[in-house]
């Protein structure tokens, strides 16, 4: 992943890459929400992660990955795939049946605050006062865009999305703390963690929802969230955050509901005004500020 853009340096590869991330992963919301009409949320997931941990396993061979980096990095591995795959993921999925996919991805913004302390704390990533600033619009525009609305905190799947927050967090810390160090390979990074959560969530998934009912609809979705979603957005992302700081990365992904509400709007019929469009574009300018280099301060 680290040819394809040879025109540019580490840093700015990875911010395009995360942006791609960010547009693939925008479309998620919409396509599952279509998607847990017709087969349950965590089939859908189990299934999605687990297969696209499947197909990208003979890769781990052509890349002559030794299994000596498995073996000693297994637990973190393993735990970013609990946490973003059987955690995060798993109840992604199951608050998409009950609340908007943009509401849904608007709420993902609130993952920032948790990784800014995980980042500190045990990553010794510290933004700067431009970074900061940065944050304050990003939030600005989240307010903004519910505003006068009032967070749904009661709603049915708000408590177990919240939950799939936090997994969320844990993950880009855990998997940031890995990425950095340069000895994992990005396919390693990508593939483990999608094999033990998908294989996690798919064990749940068949115990709770029973065996899925297969329909050509059913397919068609899972072709894009599995090869477009999950396997180019995963190693995108994988590649991406050794390079930049877990608040970097997350703060990009947070444009995420920008391209939601876009593709909500047309495949969805959920309308945005005028108010939630200014909303994005501060969201947009904040993201911007976080990814400013100079004075970036990270171990």
């Amino acid at each position: 992943m680290r040819n394809i853009f040879p025109k540019l340096d580490s840093h700015q590869k990875a911010i395009f890459q995360i942006l791609i991330t960010a547009i693939l992963w925008g479309t998620t919301f919409v396509v599952v929400r279509i998607g847990v009409s017709g087969i349950g949320p965590l089939s859908l997931a189990g299934i999605r992660f687990f297969t696209a941990g499947l197909l990208l396993l003979p890769f781990l061979m052509v890349k002559r990955i030794p299994t000596e980096e498995i073996r000693s990095n297994i637990l973190p591995l393993a735990l970013i795939g609990i946490f973003s795959y059987a955690i995060g993921n798993g109840a992604l999925n199951y608050a998409l049946q009950f609340l908007p996919a943009t509401l849904v991805s608007f709420l993902t913004s609130f993952i920032t605050p948790i990784i800014l302390i995980f980042s500190i704390i045990w990553l010794k990533e510290y933004p700067t006062l431009v970074q900061i600033g940065g944050l304050v619009i990003t939030f600005f525009g989240v307010i903004l865009y519910f505003y006068p609305q009032q967070i749904p905190f009661r709603a049915n799947g708000f408590g177990i999305l919240m939950l799939g927050l936090l997994g969320f967090a844990l993950q880009t810390t855990i998997g940031r703390f890995l990425a950095r160090s340069k000895k994992v390979h990005t396919i390693t990074l990508t593939t483990i963690p999608l094999i033990i959560g998908g294989g996690i969530l798919l064990i749940v998934s068949i115990y709770i929802e029973g065996f899925p009912v297969i329909s050509l609809k059913t397919i068609l979705i899972f072709g894009w969230l599995i090869f477009f979603n999950t396997i180019i957005g995963q190693l995108l992302y994988s590649s991406a955050i050794a390079e930049i700081t877990a608040i970097q990365v997350n703060l990009v992904l947070n444009l995420s509901p920008f391209f939601t509400a876009i593709f909500a709007w047309f495949l969805l019929g959920e309308r945005l005004g005028v108010k939630q469009i200014v909303a994005m574009g501060a969201v947009f300018i904040g993201t911007y500020l976080v990814q400013k280099k100079s004075g970036n301060s990270s171990t």
